[in-house]
């Protein structure tokens, strides 16, 4: 097992948000990166991450509330307001679709919005990554009892699973196929945007039925929800992305 200690920090920074910090600025210059690798305007694509960030952040925080504490929430709505408090993953997913769809939208004379969010998408498991770590480092999720040699004891003095380092691992191997995969640059657009979630949700699922004292409803957490949901999406996206040819 791996020996639990409290995550680092100096002052009011912590590790979590050191490592969530990192993954953003990494993300971000490797997304300037790819752009002008692909012919797209860096400086456009820096401005939408920042925009997808932003709400994404502000959205994760509102699912947290009402998703897993919707009992304390309608005890207190002010907590809704409270963004520095707690945040939800799939809440963030949600944020993302909102600012990606207004700027598909906004982009519909250029025709070129779902090259730049499938630019992002592509270098999103490595910000991913970093997060992950983050919460690792934090054991903000921590899983079921376990002896298992990755497991931590948490502060109920119980090894538990440390489904941050889980998530950061499983998550790996999805930064090496999408390099792999990215080597071709001729992929159809739309690609890792629709990619992504099929990869992904699979591995959260099962790490879902580990989750520790999360708010279930009939027997599923809303990670698992949030995970058939990533999958019917990931799906209609490669459909859409493999759609035949208009013929004249």
């Amino acid at each position: 097992m791996i020996p639990y200690f409290p995550q680092p920090h100096l002052g009011p920074i912590h590790a979590f948000g050191v490592l969530v910090a990192t993954g953003i600025l990494l993300s971000i210059r490797l997304i300037r990166k790819r752009s002008t690798l692909l012919g797209l305007d860096p400086v456009l694509a820096e401005k939408l991450s920042m925009r997808i960030v932003i709400v994404a952040f502000l959205c994760a925080h509102v699912f947290d509330r009402l998703a897993y504490y919707p009992a304390e929430t309608l005890a207190d709505p002010i907590s809704l307001l409270k963004i520095w408090e707690s945040i939800s993953s799939f809440g963030g997913f949600i944020g993302a679709v909102i600012a990606g769809a207004w700027f598909v939208r906004s982009r519909r004379k250029q025709g070129d919005g779902w090259r730049y969010l499938d630019v992002i998408t592509f270098n999103f498991p490595i910000g991913w990554f970093f997060g992950r770590l983050g919460c690792a480092m934090a054991y903000d999720h921590p899983g079921s009892p376990s002896t298992y040699f990755l497991s931590q004891v948490y502060r109920d003095g119980i090894s538990r699973h440390n489904l941050g380092l889980e998530e950061a691992l499983y998550v790996l191997p999805i930064i090496v196929l999408f390099q792999i995969l990215g080597r071709n640059r001729n992929r159809p657009t739309g690609f890792y945007l629709a990619l992504f979630p099929l990869v992904y949700a699979p591995g959260r699922f099962i790490l879902d039925f580990m989750r520790h004292d999360d708010a279930r409803y009939f027997g599923l957490t809303p990670g698992h929800y949030g995970s058939i949901a990533l999958v019917i999406v990931g799906i209609a996206l490669m459909r859409w992305v493999h759609r035949p040819a208009k013929t004249a």
